[in-house]
């Protein structure tokens, strides 16, 4: 399940004004069979930072910026640090990037990398795989429990029903009001297939096999697990003081350069959605919703207000609820804050999102590691879990 790039801004020195991206780099060789006819022979080269990001240090901050991976922009800043170490450390941040989008992916296969998609291309084969793409699966697994069946990775083929509709309501199609939904035979002939326990994972050998006519999909957690294991990195390498947003999800630890927490604004939902047009969205301080401060955080949101469209004047949106097979129907968008456990964000705040309000506020106000607000409707009504307070920032802070 894609992320929704909500949380976007903080207070500080601005970034770049422009992303710049240039094409993976691929080398072509041209070598001689033994029968005399020639072939092209494609060296792929997918860990260079060349030509897959820009790295770049001004005013005491270096910063890299790159619009390939993960199906977002990500962009480092890293502080405090000299822009050698700073510059290396961010190659081998997206590094860390590069590889768990290869790894996760379920749109492409690499000629390096049994994935994703190559998993899903051919589910009941048995799959040799990475250990940290056995790792990323296993969490995804144990977390269908946990979240009460409504994180379920499985659910890859009611997803895709759902996008394949969405996908369609384009051109003519949207402009006469044609667009369609999937049927509920469909879907429940669909669920055949999402059953978890029909995934054999083999975690000492590193293989894995599905039911036939099953898929998976790990874009409920890939994300913010790799903004993760890029904060491991850039944290063993000696760095301080940086900041990670990875399309929405931030990740930071210590102070800004400035000499002060990190402060992360919450865009309200239903600006984002209205292109900020809505009278209230025309001010500064109407734009947000929250604005959370700290060292060392985890802040990532889940919500309904981009991924969407129009089926008869009502609002299908992306986030699937397993247990009903369709879009869940109350509330708008969930932020969460977390300060441990940070590697399951993705999964923390889908499934605040899909469960019933009351059944998530109880999830997290027993987590220790957690705080949690609800945007609940188009009035702009919300509930936060009990300790929510001690992250939000105000003006005496």
């Amino acid at each position: 399940m894609n992320r929704l790039p909500i949380i976007n801004r903080r207070f500080g020195p601005s970034l770049l004004s422009t992303l710049l991206v240039l094409g993976v780099s691929v080398s072509s060789t041209v070598m001689a069979k033994p029968n005399s006819e020639l072939a092209i022979q494609e060296t792929f080269k997918p860990y260079q930072c060349e030509g897959n990001g820009i790295i770049s240090h001004t005013g005491g901050v270096s910063t890299l910026n790159t619009l390939k991976y993960f199906g977002t922009s990500i962009t480092i800043d890293v502080y405090n640090s000299k822009p050698e170490q700073a510059g290396q450390a961010l190659c081998h941040a997206l590094n860390v990037v590069q590889e768990y989008h290869y790894l996760a992916s379920n749109y492409s296969t690499y000629p390096h990398v049994e994935n994703i998609k190559s998993i899903n291309n051919s589910p009941a084969s048995i799959h040799k795989i990475d250990p940290k793409l056995t790792a990323l699966i296993a969490a995804g697994l144990d977390w269908y429990d946990k979240s009460d069946g409504y994180f379920n990775i499985a659910l890859s083929p009611v997803i895709n029903l759902w996008r394949k509709h969405r996908s369609e309501c384009k051109g003519k199609i949207k402009d006469n009001g044609l667009c369609t939904k999937p049927g509920m035979d469909k879907l429940q002939n669909a669920a055949e297939y999402i059953n978890i326990e029909d995934i054999s994972l083999n975690q000492a050998d590193n293989t894995i096999r599905l039911k036939t006519g099953m898929s998976i999909d790990l874009g409920g957690i890939a994300k913010g697990w790799m903004a993760e294991k890029v904060y491991e990195q850039l944290k063993s390498e000696g760095l301080t003081s940086f900041m990670i947003n990875a399309g929405g999800n931030i990740r930071h630890l210590g102070l800004h350069t400035e000499g002060r927490e990190f402060v992360t604004a919450i865009e309200d939902p239903l600006c984002k959605k209205f292109d900020y047009q809505l009278p209230e969205c025309r001010e500064f301080e109407g734009q947000y919703h929250e604005v959370i401060h700290g060292t060392d955080l985890t802040i990532v949101s889940s919500g309904n207000y981009l991924r969407y469209y129009r089926v008869k004047d009502k609002e299908y949106h992306h986030l699937i609820d397993p247990k009903t097979l369709q879009p869940k129907p109350e509330g708008i968008s969930t932020s969460v804050v977390l300060d441990g456990l940070q590697i399951f964000a993705d999964v923390i705040s889908t499934t605040l999102f899909l469960m019933p309000l009351e059944q998530a506020l109880e999830f997290a106000d027993r987590s220790d590691y957690l705080e949690a607000v609800w945007y609940l409707d188009n009035e702009g009504n919300k509930v936060s879990s009990a300790n929510f307070d001690k992250y939000r920032f105000k003006l005496s802070d």
